[in-house]
């Protein structure tokens, strides 16, 4: 019986011997990697893919801290065989080069053990994955990463990954290698500026273009299709407000021009971000709850309707606009607004609080359009200032203008009130553009130079 048992465990270690060749031969052999200067052990196992116990207990190591330049480290056959050094190209930056790698640029740095990844150096060697094949070329202008997108022929979203940076000129700008070498814009097109991206919901995007040839111009988009307002002859801009409630992410506007050879079609990405919107909840005063009944606003809501779509061919308003009042602003446009039955609209405009009698002035030329009590929106006026713009004023006191009427920046239109569906004394303050409600403090800011007459 003993001998049977020896027998038997003799053929187990036997088998278990023959069997360690097979698996070795199958398995790939450990990484090897020489320790440079400043190399520490837990960068250098985060940047193979293991951790500092697996390397120490490879390498027999007594003290994971203490490695020394020269000394040779053997790492798990399963970390990132395709790494390698390579130096630094004029115009890389840390950020280019974890786009290019599909990675987060904090993982690059980690891995190369940068404090600072803002003092790289043309010629120095980082420890790279496989990178996206680029070429890097000179800016000779200015122009935006979108503009340079569009004359490269190349989606916009590849050229900003490459170039997350500002552009300046004489900047190394880096492109990928199938970047044509005769970039253009579609012809007639002869240059086109668009206001920066990406763009928040409820704010207005600009873009400004010059063709070779007198054409007509319409813009087209989120279902919605708005006339080019012209400049000159040649020279045309489009206004693209972006709903509140628009969804977040990439979008496409296209431009669309009609000219004698027949009709040339230019798409430009847009990007489109969230925003920051706040929520609110409006108690109303016993006395003023009746006016959430919407059989009462029904004819005002169609006269408004019908207003804040006006698209006059010609400009009126000056750039940038001014505030109609001077007061601290106490609800902003988009927030989300609930009446006791959740949060179901947004609020549609400014609110500036003030008291009763405040001189409410005009913020841009232009023509009065509606002037008049109205039941939810009290004492009210419209401006019409051409060009697809029409503001609206809420809860005056007083009106002080008249339908017909031209108006000039600065001039006094009305008095801050309480009428209406208010809940204290304050001025609303509504702006549309082609009949979209949008942000009206963006157009107090200096957001699209093109704009300036």
């Amino acid at each position: 019986m003993k001998l049977q048992k020896l027998t038997f465990l003799l053929g187990c270690l036997l088998a278990l011997l023959a069997a360690v060749p097979a698996a070795a031969q199958d398995a790939p052999p450990p990484l090897t990697y020489t320790v440079r200067p400043g190399d520490a052990l837990p960068a250098l196992a985060a940047r193979f893919g293991t951790d500092t116990a697996t390397v120490a207990r490879l390498n027999s190591l007594q003290d994971p801290r203490r490695i020394y330049p020269g000394q040779r480290l053997i790492f798990p056959a399963n970390s990132h065989p395709a790494y390698a050094w390579r130096p630094l190209a004029a115009g890389e930056t840390l950020s280019s080069l974890a786009r290019r790698a599909g990675m987060p640029w904090e993982d690059l740095a980690r891995a190369n053990t940068l404090l600072n990844p803002d003092t790289l150096l043309v010629g120095q060697s980082l420890y790279l994955p496989p990178l996206a094949p680029a070429q890097v070329t000179l800016a000779v202008s200015p122009e935006p990463r979108l503009l340079t997108a569009l004359r490269q022929g190349l989606p916009y979203w590849r050229v900003l990954d490459l170039n997350p940076r500002p552009a300046y000129a004489g900047d190394l700008l880096t492109l990928p290698t199938d970047a044509p070498a005769t970039p253009a814009l579609p012809y007639p097109v002869t240059a086109l500026n668009v206001s920066p991206q990406p763009v928040a919901r409820g704010n207005t995007v600009i873009l400004a273009l010059t063709t070779a040839v007198t054409s007509s111009c319409e813009v087209i988009y989120l279902e919605g299709v708005a006339p080019c307002y012209a400049r000159d002859a040649a020279s045309w801009t489009a206004l693209v407000a972006i709903p509140p409630l628009a969804t977040p992410g990439r979008h496409t506007v296209t431009l669309q021009l009609q000219t004698d050879a027949g009709p040339v079609v230019l798409p430009v990405p847009l990007q489109v971000t969230r925003g920051r919107y706040d929520y609110e909840r409006i108690d109303l005063p016993p006395s003023r709850q009746s006016l959430l009944d919407p059989q009462l606003s029904q004819n005002e809501r169609v006269k408004i309707a019908q207003l804040r779509t006006l698209r006059t061919p010609e400009r009126l308003w000056e750039y940038p606009f001014r505030r109609p009042i001077e007061a601290s602003v106490t609800s902003y446009f988009g927030s989300r607004r609930s009446y006791g039955a959740g949060f179901t609209s947004y609020h549609d405009g400014t609110d500036f609080q003030g008291e009763t009698g405040a001189p409410v002035l005009a913020p841009a030329s232009g023509v009065v359009v509606l002037a008049e009590p109205l039941v939810v929106r009290g004492n009210a006026i419209l401006i019409d200032h051409g060009w697809g713009l029409v503001s609206g004023y809420w809860h005056l006191s007083r009106i002080d203008v008249t339908v017909g009427q031209q108006v000039a920046p600065g001039d006094r239109i009305g008095a801050l009130g309480n009428t209406g569906m208010s809940t204290g004394p304050h001025l609303h303050w509504e702006l549309w553009v082609n009949g979209n409600a949008v942000s009206a403090l963006q157009w107090v800011t200096n957001f699209a130079p093109e704009l300036q007459q």
